[in-house]
């Protein structure tokens, strides 16, 4: 069997866990992650344009990153269900560096906003996976008080994003993920990229989900329904797992004035180029 690839990428908390899913409910389709292959293709391509070796030798630069390639193949199969004809590789990231040259790309873009939130949230489920309560010692106590009660912040929403260099950082972040992505596009024109927006996916998940197969050049009759956890959002939020609520619009249970000014000074630009906004009166 002719084994075909693909990727998802897109901004941490932006869906890439949904979309894959979704994907995945095609029969002839299984999207595995997260492999985090930049980390493995960057000092890869660093070293084909530094070292000698590879400077003066296109073959063996060609060499290397078809080797690395079929290597990624490989392990993208060994995850995947065996009967899968289309694989995909789920990574929460930019476009660059290019993992699969050539193989169709599908990005996901959420709103800032509601991505500052759940990954707030997702930094106080997830304390071992990050430093911030070290480099920020003043959270520690909003953590315990969150550890306590899971419902702490529903209670206390002006205490989710207290940490001004926190919220900076992450709205910073968001940004400038979204213009290297819009960099990639340009540096590769024949790629394939097909970039959604996460609230559309949730708006109208089937007619979403239909246009992702057909980028992909599945037939979508192929596909499971659309029940359970493939339904956009959850009935019932949960604050401490790592899939906690999924609706659109968060954002606004949460941003106190201080956040909003800190967002727009990092990200207000990005959020109108996106659309999810004609001005900075929000």
């Amino acid at each position: 069997m002719v084994k075909r690839y693909f990727c998802i990428r897109g901004f941490m908390k932006s869906g890439t866990n949904w979309l894959g899913s979704l994907l995945s409910s095609h029969k002839d389709i299984d999207c595995v992650g997260e492999f985090h292959w930049q980390d493995h293709v960057m000092p890869i391509n660093r070293a084909i344009r530094k070292l000698p070796l590879y400077r003066g030798n296109d073959e063996l630069a060609k060499k290397l990153r078809s080797e690395f390639e079929a290597l990624t193949k490989r392990m993208l199969e060994s995850a995947a269900h065996p009967k899968a004809k289309l694989i995909g590789d789920r990574t929460p990231h930019t476009i660059e560096p290019i993992v699969l040259r050539g193989a169709p790309h599908v990005c996901i873009v959420r709103d800032g906003r509601d991505v500052l939130v759940s990954r707030a949230f997702h930094l106080y489920n997830r304390p071992e996976s990050h430093r911030l309560f070290e480099r920020f010692p003043e959270l520690n106590a909003v953590y315990e008080s969150f550890r306590n009660d899971p419902w702490y912040f529903k209670n206390n929403p002006e205490k989710l994003l207290c940490q001004e260099e926190m919220v900076r950082e992450s709205s910073r972040w968001w940004r400038e993920h979204l213009e290297r992505d819009r960099e990639a596009t340009e540096k590769f024109p024949n790629l394939p990229v097909h970039v959604l927006k996460y609230e559309d996916l949730h708006a109208d998940v089937e007619a979403e989900r239909k246009s992702l197969f057909e980028f992909l050049g599945v037939k979508p009759t192929r596909a499971a329904k659309i029940e359970g956890h493939l339904k956009p959002g959850f009935t019932e939020e949960r604050p401490n797992e790592f899939l906690r609520k999924g609706t659109v619009g968060d954002w606004k249970n949460y941003f106190t004035d201080d956040v909003k000014r800190w967002f727009k000074d990092e990200a207000g630009d990005e959020l109108q180029r996106q659309e999810y906004c004609t001005g900075t009166d929000w």
